[in-house]
């Protein structure tokens, strides 16, 4: 980017995806402002040299101050709800959210380029892989939510208001991924084996979806690519184009344990509104900048596992690399 200005924002830096893409940004040379939510526990993990500010997306005069403080080139919009039944909430920060930072975007001399993350959740139930035209049939209130916020980012982009971009993200894991999503949660359990906190012994939903699984620090250079090079109102797929099936996954990480573990049903991880098919096709122009897949889902579940291991001693703030 030579000498053009690099200031970039990054709602939700304290979170999965968010931790991973400020420091992609740092180590690209950007000036990053992270936001997160007032007394955030996980603050801590913000970098010394990341100016750090405290808002809740569902704050609309404190999301305007944030971004004219701020004046960003580049604006990742992280923050979100996830693993929630809850649709009141749901739309108030997933969509509402949302409109309070765009509109906020949209009011500044020079609005900022825009990342939305979008998620397969917002296509929903399908039989064929997932392109950038697949109609959205949400399923879950969570899809219900990343649909209208997509229909919301790319309403902004078509009226010309802020250059937004989205980047629609499948299953995430890698080093920090939370015991709220499924590889996180089969990671913290085979670790409270090993440990011996619990027996060797762990807990699974439904096993038989299958889904397109991709390592965060794949994804995070997707969205900076797109950040930087997708066209305004457009959605991009960002993922592998590789079914798998979650039993075979779940296998995998317990292959990778020191223990021999046993897999038992538990009727509190099934989802009422679980897809049972859900993999992408992979975007052409993301691979026209230079974008593909360099981590294995098989390095990706190790760095799981290890981070997991690191983090059961010291906490969630453990680095996450």
């Amino acid at each position: 980017m030579g000498s053009e200005s690099k200031r970039a924002l990054v709602t939700g830096a304290t979170g999965f995806v968010g931790r991973h893409l400020v420091s992609l940004l740092l180590r690209e040379s950007y000036e990053v402002t992270a936001l997160c939510m007032p007394g955030d526990p996980l603050r801590t993990v913000i970098p010394t040299e990341v100016d750090c500010l405290e808002v809740d997306v569902t704050d609309q005069a404190g999301m305007a101050d944030a971004l004219t403080s701020a004046r960003p080139d580049f604006l990742f919009h992280l923050a979100g709800l996830v693993g929630s039944n809850n649709l009141e909430q749901l739309l108030a920060i997933n969509v509402l959210g949302t409109e309070h930072v765009l509109q906020a975007a949209s009011q500044l001399p020079k609005p900022p380029r825009v990342i939305v993350p979008s998620s397969a959740a917002a296509v929903g139930l399908t039989d064929a892989p997932i392109d950038e035209q697949s109609p959205l049939y949400p399923l879950s209130a969570y899809g219900v939510s990343k649909a209208a916020q997509t229909l919301l980012a790319q309403s902004y982009a078509r009226r010309g208001q802020a250059p937004v971009i989205i980047g629609r993200i499948f299953n995430i894991t890698g080093p920090g991924e939370p015991p709220t999503m499924l590889c996180g949660a089969m990671a913290a359990q085979i670790v409270a084996c090993e440990v011996a906190e619990q027996p060797p012994i762990i807990s699974t939903g439904n096993l038989s979806p299958t889904r397109d699984f991709l390592d965060v620090r794949d994804v995070v250079r997707g969205l900076w690519l797109l950040v930087q090079h997708g066209q305004p109102g457009e959605a991009y797929n960002i993922c592998s184009g590789e079914e798998r099936c979650v039993e075979d996954v779940v296998r995998q990480l317990i292959a990778h344990s020191t223990l021999e573990i046993s897999q038992q049903p538990d009727p509190a991880r099934q989802r009422p509104a679980d897809v049972p098919r859900c993999v992408g096709v992979p975007n052409p122009f993301l691979r026209s900048v230079g974008w593909q897949p360099v981590i294995s889902l098989e390095d990706s579940l190790r760095d799981t596992l290890a981070w997991w291991r690191s983090a059961h001693q010291i906490g969630p703030t453990y680095p996450i690399e």
